[in-house]
């Protein structure tokens, strides 16, 4: 089984695929995306679908999740988070691809096995190595996202 996560920003997304099992995963892609400067919201959609599809088509998954934030929702956010999200989700539905969302909140230790006070950031890093870039906090959660998907 092979399970992308998303996380959407204002400038950028992010996304890392892994496949094998929450206790040996593997990572099979990653990478961090900058959003286009100087396109309308109508641009941006259209450069969201074809960004995300080739995405899809190169990685093959089986389930994808994404990071769901609801704070400081600006006009900024809506099109450059809420509207990647919503042709994410189009996406998926098209393909048949499962499809989920979570929380910040709910990525905790126990979702792995964990003590509670895990340093996850670090657990994700032993699982999987140091990688290169991109590999700071925001994608290391991000590939939290994703190990609970597997």
């Amino acid at each position: 089984m092979i399970t992308i996560a998303f996380t959407f920003s204002t400038n950028d997304f992010e996304y890392v695929a892994l496949e094998g099992s929450k206790t040996d995963p593997i990572l099979k892609s990653k990478g961090k995306i900058s959003l286009p400067n100087n396109h309308n919201i109508p641009q941006t959609v259209a450069w969201f679908e074809t960004q995300l599809e080739l995405l899809l088509n190169e990685i093959q998954p089986d389930s994808i999740s994404y990071r769901l934030t609801v704070m400081k929702v600006t006009n900024s956010y809506v099109s450059n988070v809420y509207y990647g999200q919503a042709i994410l989700n189009l996406l998926c539905h098209k393909r048949n691809i499962q499809i989920s969302h979570t929380s910040p909140s709910s990525i905790t230790a126990s979702k792995f096995n964990q003590p509670k006070g895990t340093n996850l950031s670090l657990y994700i890093e032993k699982l999987l190595g140091k990688q290169a870039a991109p590999w700071d906090k925001g994608i290391k959660d991000t590939g939290l996202i994703a190990l609970m998907n597997l």
